[in-house]
């Protein structure tokens, strides 16, 4: 059994828990679950750690026993006391951090410890269990050459991905309408095979300028969606807002119409709620969510085909 610990931005509540909907098909309704199989904390830009549970009690001490009679070994450990609720009482850490540290057996290391083991206590119970923290690796997407004020975030594009995939990193996955390639980027991070389009030679131009600076395969290139011919399981579709391209309705609900032609699963972007001209490319609703930005709202509908038939 695993705990895991999750936390959010302002404005990015929904989308965080649409993500948890879909990477661990959980219903979010704290920070925090438990969940019987280990994701990669990695994936998600909103879980922070995970704990692997070794033990529980509802009494420290007792929780040291049960530690002892388990003679729970590690080798280079450090134990490190998380308050969930509160403000971190610094006695209060030692002593657990003191008491559970002497019931493992193995070598601590204070400094540079290859394991950390996690303890928290909440409702009434104490667990311990080897910590696993999200190292944040999206972050260095943040340092691209190339980027626009408009772009998705790598945080929001991380979480589109793992809504369009799930835990299946094994999909076959399409960016249409890529932009800079933000969403290339996580999800070429993550190992799944994506190809990124976009109709403007200068933002493509800049999207694999990007891919190129951090050593991704060249997964985009320059292309209307009408003239895009393969099939992918998912895709992940950001509608131009006009900023960079003229758009109007019509052309997106053409790409829309393309993309039921092209993915039988897609992510879909938009600065409207958009739920008609969706279904009106015979793709049924499956969640939904909003993405707050001061006054800036964006559209995230989770869409799959009644039938593959476009």
């Amino acid at each position: 059994m695993y705990f895991y610990y999750v936390n959010f931005p302002d404005g990015e509540n929904e989308l965080c828990k649409m993500e948890i909907r879909h990477l661990f098909g959980i219903d979010l309704k704290e920070k925090y679950f438990f969940y019987e199989d280990y994701v990669d904390v990695n994936r998600s830009p909103y879980v922070k750690y995970s704990i692997k549970i070794d033990a529980e009690d509802c009494d420290i001490k007792n929780l040291a026993e049960k530690i002892k009679t388990m003679e729970l070994s590690y080798d280079n450990y450090k134990v490190q006391y998380i308050s969930l609720f509160e403000r971190m009482d610094l006695n209060k850490k030692h002593f657990v951090e003191s008491i559970i540290g002497s019931a493992i057996k193995g070598k601590v290391a204070i400094h540079d410890p290859l394991i950390k083991i996690g303890v928290i206590d909440f409702e009434n119970k104490w667990i311990v269990g080897q910590l696993l923290r999200n190292e944040g690796v999206w972050h260095i997407h943040d340092k691209k050459p190339v980027q626009y004020c408009n772009s998705l975030t790598s945080r929001v594009s991380r979480a589109l991905v793992n809504i369009a995939v799930g835990k299946n990193l094994n999909l076959k996955v399409v960016d249409p309408c890529c932009g800079i390639g933000t969403v290339v980027l996580e999800a070429l991070s993550m190992g799944i095979d994506i190809k990124g389009y976009d109709i403007n030679y200068k933002v493509v131009k800049g999207a694999r300028e990007n891919l190129n600076f951090f050593n991704y395969p060249d997964a985009i290139k320059r292309s209307d969606i009408k003239d895009i011919n393969e099939h992918f399981d998912a895709a992940i579709v950001d509608l131009p807002y006009g900023v960079l391209s003229v758009t109007t309705k019509k052309i997106q609900e053409d790409i829309i119409k393309h993309t039921a032609r092209l993915a039988k699963r897609a992510v879909f972007v938009t600065l409207e709620d958009m739920k008609d001209s969706i279904e009106k490319y015979n793709f049924k609703i499956l969640d939904k969510c909003q993405l707050r930005k001061a006054k800036f709202i964006r559209f995230i509908t989770l869409a799959e085909l009644n039938e593959y038939c476009y």
